[in-house]
Parts: structure tokens; C-alpha cells; sequence
């Protein structure tokens, strides 16, 4: 029996029957390829401030672990009435309390917490400081955090100087001179700043003088307090910054700019301090 070969149209037609099988079968495994996970970055939000707005990222994921390169799933948040989520993942901060914010995808979905926190301010007491006197020179800064309603908070900020060559800030707030030039101490909660610019000025301090050196006030009354330092050379170097403390906070508190409040009637002592060198003055409050 003699066998013929195949036409070149027939090896062309069984060429076309394989690929299309082969097409027939990919496509049946594409479609079998479903998202069984959706990964939610970040995993837990705080936002910092009312009105303000982060972006959570999500991934689709099959079974074994492997992203898909299309879908795109929908936001809703349990309560809309603090946290508001928008499509393509934003969210804004409506109120201050905690929310669940859920992604959805063809049945699938997963969710992450998100807390609000209501700050709207830092506010640093003094703008600019210069910090006078040896290396190693320290002050504190005071400050206060406020809320939308202008009212405190107690949250802490993060610190940082900006060229910590010239001075450093610890998480207290104490700023501490390095070398002579300018710096700026930067405050920060989430993306909310506040901050103080800071010149250094390299001199030895030898002695220190409050002023007034006596002074009255009434309960709710306050009394600014200036502090002038002297070097070796003699030379007057008038309203330094220093360090305070009330000998008696229930009777009258100071805060670090040297502003005493009367709190009872009473009589409290003024300490100031400045590179290890020491003056007082003494605050009468009726």
C-alpha cells in the first residue's frame, strides 16, 4: 500500500485546528484564574487633622499568591461619617474615632482600620531663639498642640533639627547649642509642622541677672521675667534664653520663655539657669 503525502492546504488546516485548540484551551484557564485575596497597604491608618487624606494601595491576588494585572476594586468605609473612602483607594478625615475601611472585589474583600485624630496646630512660644553661651548650651521650647476647636491635646510631637551641627532637639523638646550658626527645630505630627528658628552664638557666660528681681501680681495675672547674662569680658548680653522653674508651682508656674502665671496667694522664688550658671528672682501673688 503506497501512502500520499499531505497537501500543503491540509497541513496548513490541521496547523489552524492546533492553535485554535491551544487558544480554546488558554483562555479556559485564564477564565478558571479568579482573585482569592486582596492585599491592602498600608494595614492600619491614623491621619493627623481633620480634612486631610491618605491613599490606601490594594493588589489582587489569585490562590497561589499571584497578582492580577487588572481589576480594580471598590472602597466603602463603615462610617462615612468619620471616614470618608473614595475610589482608587483615598480616604479623608471626616471626625476624630476609629472606622473600617473595606475593599471589594467580585465577592472578595479585606478591610483596614483607620483612626482620626483631631490636631490642627503646633504651636511653638518662641518663633526664633537665640541660644547663647557654650557648647552644650541648653533650653527647652514650649509649645502647645491644638485641636480644629483651638482647644489642647495631648499629643506629643516628633523633633528634628535641620543641620544638628549647630544644635540638637531631644524628644523633650530640649534644644542644645553644637556650633555657631542657624538651624531650624521642626515639630511634627503626621504631615502637621511646627517649628522655631534657632541662632547660636558661641560665648562664655559668667553670671546672670533676673529681671524684675521682685515683682507682684495678682491670682490669674501674669509677670514676663528677662534674664541677662555676662561674660568673662563683663559686657551685658541682655534677654538670653534660659531655663526657669517655679520654687513653687501651686503658688505661681513659669513656662520657658519666662512668663509666670499666679496661680495662689503666695510667694514663689524664680530660678533661672544658663550654661550651669544660676540667678533668681522672687514673685509675690495676691
Amino acid at each position: 500500500m503506497r501512502l500520499t503525502p499531505l497537501s500543503t492546504s491540509a497541513r496548513g488546516a490541521r496547523a489552524i485546528g492546533a492553535i485554535v485548540a491551544l487558544s480554546v484551551t488558554l483562555v479556559a484557564a485564564g477564565c478558571s484564574r479568579k482573585p482569592a485575596t486582596i492585599d491592602i497597604s498600608p494595614k492600619k491608618l491614623k491621619i493627623y487633622g481633620l480634612e486631610r487624606s491618605s491613599r490606601l494601595s490594594a493588589r489582587l491576588l489569585d490562590k497561589k499568591g499571584e497578582p492580577f494585572e487588572t481589576g480594580t476594586p471598590t472602597w466603602s468605609s463603615s462610617n462615612p461619617a468619620i471616614v470618608e473612602a473614595e475610589a482608587g483607594g483615598r480616604v479623608v478625615a471626616k471626625k476624630e474615632g476609629k472606622a473600617m475601611v473595606t475593599a471589594t472585589y467580585e465577592g472578595v474583600q479585606a478591610q483596614v482600620p483607620v483612626e482620626i485624630v483631631d490636631v490642627s496646630t503646633i504651636e511653638v512660644s518662641t518663633p526664633a531663639l537665640t541660644l547663647i553661651g557654650p557648647p552644650g548650651t541648653s533650653v527647652p521650647l514650649s509649645f502647645t498642640v491644638k485641636d480644629s476647636k483651638q482647644q489642647p491635646v495631648s499629643i506629643a510631637p516628633t523633633w528634628s533639627s535641620q543641620n544638628p551641627k549647630v544644635a540638637t532637639v531631644s524628644d523633650k523638646a530640649q534644644v542644645t547649642s553644637v556650633s555657631a550658626g542657624t538651624t531650624t527645630i521642626v515639630a511634627k505630627i503626621g504631615d502637621l509642622q511646627g517649628g522655631t528658628d534657632v541662632t547660636v552664638k558661641i560665648h562664655d557666660i559668667s553670671r546672670l541677672e533676673v529681671r524684675p528681681a521682685t515683682a507682684l501680681v495678682r491670682v490669674g495675672d501674669a509677670q514676663h521675667f528677662t534674664v541677662t547674662a555676662y561674660g568673662s569680658d563683663g559686657i551685658a548680653i541682655p534677654e538670653v534664653a534660659a531655663t526657669f522653674q517655679s520654687s513653687n508651682a501651686a503658688v505661681a508656674t513659669v513656662d520657658s520663655g519666662g512668663v509666670a502665671t499666679g496661680r495662689q496667694a503666695g510667694a514663689t522664688t524664680i530660678h533661672a539657669e544658663l550654661a550651669g550658671v544660676k540667678a533668681e528672682a522672687t514673685l509675690l501673688v495676691n
